[in-house]
């Protein structure tokens, strides 16, 4: 379970890939939770786009697209680029061009993200892999329940992982606690029924893909 937080943040790809698309947008409504616009929210809305998706992906999001209600649209609609939290900022892909929807992979590709960034925490996603970067190098958190609280450097970059699509070998929800004023950081994992979510992917007719991939975590 989630621990008490003041604010939830969602760093993009709400649907796209899953059964649900519409309870789960109702349900970060009801939780007050901000959100930014990942490339899967995009695709929804642009679907001139799919053709930078692999088929599945696409076949995913035509699907997702037909079954969106008008209040989802709107939700994805008024979804920004980028967000802040006071002096922070949070996107789904970088901090220096939200809209291009670049995957942080490398150290150096990340220190010049960091210069550009200056002395904030920069939370982001769309890699699906919890991480945190920071002049010194990458840090990879370990695949606990609830790991030790991490001291942030003035500039860091922080993607808690992904709660529906983990994509480091674990299929255990993924997410993080973050509390600002000690700058520090606590990585957790939340099991929940993989058969389950697989059978509802499978009965949407979605790729099975989609299904196979959550019990391994890629």
């Amino acid at each position: 379970m989630l621990p008490p937080v003041d604010q939830i943040l969602v760093m993009g790809d709400i649907v796209g890939y899953g059964a649900d698309p519409n309870p789960v947008i109702d349900r970060l409504r009801q939780a007050g939770a901000r959100a930014v616009r990942g490339n899967h929210d995009q695709a929804t809305l642009t679907p001139q786009i799919l053709d930078w998706f692999n088929p599945d992906a696409a076949a995913a999001l035509h699907w997702t697209i037909k079954v969106l209600t008008p209040p989802s649209r709107r939700f994805l609609a008024g979804l920004p680029s980028f967000g802040r939290v006071g002096a922070n900022r949070f996107v789904h892909g970088s901090p220096r061009r939200p809209y291009l929807f670049e995957y942080i992979l490398e150290e150096d590709q990340a220190r010049g993200h960091l210069d550009h960034l200056g002395d904030r925490v920069c939370f982001y996603g769309h890699t699906h892999l919890p991480r945190i970067f920071t002049q010194a190098g990458e840090f990879v958190p370990p695949i606990e329940r609830e790991t030790a609280w991490f001291e942030l450097a003035p500039s860091a970059l922080v993607n808690p992982g992904s709660v529906g699509q983990p994509r480091d070998g674990h299929p255990d929800a993924a997410f993080a606690v973050v509390d600002l004023e000690q700058r520090a950081v606590q990585f957790g994992r939340v099991p929940y029924d993989v058969p389950r979510t697989q059978a509802k992917i499978l009965d949407a007719g979605l790729p099975p893909i989609e299904a196979a991939r959550l019990a391994f975590g890629r």
